[in-house]
């Protein structure tokens, strides 16, 4: 008779996220893993396959949970320059805070040569999506009159999309608020018109 699973599978992706976000996936053992989790080692590979295949869950389960609130301000509708402006107010509370540990998606995108090709794609999946929704907020803004109309969108996202990922690597660092708001500042008016 089959022994009957003794855990919650999103508590222990929860945890393990927590794992690989504080000490990256090079950084996090099994051990750690699997002291986090709870699970034992046989159960963590008969679950997930693998290192790589809970860790590829784990960036899921970021993206799901953590990283869905920055995304739906950038489509609320009216889409535009306000949504960006209350995007980079959210990204300042959140890189601002004492416990903030950076942005899990920059820091695997940080491990490129040390994560396996699944895992780095799905990042760059869900980073390429939030400058999407950047770009979407240009052109309302740009049709809006809040944009320049000779700037190009495309370019501005991508900027926008640096900005943030200096934000999130420097939230490492505990800086002060002012720093980050001043960044946002000279963001914005970059963009404005």
């Amino acid at each position: 008779m089959p022994r009957t699973k003794e855990y919650v599978r999103e508590d222990v992706v929860d945890a393990a996220t927590k794992v690989f976000w504080a000490k990256g996936f090079k950084g996090a053992s099994v051990r750690d893993l699997v002291n986090a989790t709870g699970l034992n080692k046989h159960s963590m590979y008969q679950e997930f396959g693998s290192k790589e295949g809970l860790f590829q869950e784990c960036i899921e389960n970021f993206a799901q949970k953590t990283n869905k609130e920055p995304n739906l301000i950038l489509r609320h509708e009216p889409l535009g320059i306000s949504n960006i402006e209350m995007f980079f107010q959210n990204r300042i509370d959140y890189a601002a805070s004492s416990s903030c540990l950076g942005c899990f998606l920059v820091n695997t995108t940080v491990e490129k040569e040390l994560i396996d090709a699944g895992a780095f794609a799905k990042t760059q999946d869900y980073l390429a999506l939030l400058e999407e929704n950047l770009l979407k907020c240009l052109v309302a803004g740009q049709k809006a009159g809040d944009v320049d109309q000779g700037k190009d969108c495309r370019v501005l996202a991508n900027y926008l999309m640096n900005v943030i990922v200096g934000m999130m690597v420097l939230s490492k660092s505990s800086p002060s608020r002012e720093t980050l708001e001043s960044m946002v500042e000279v963001a914005l008016s970059a963009i404005k018109t």
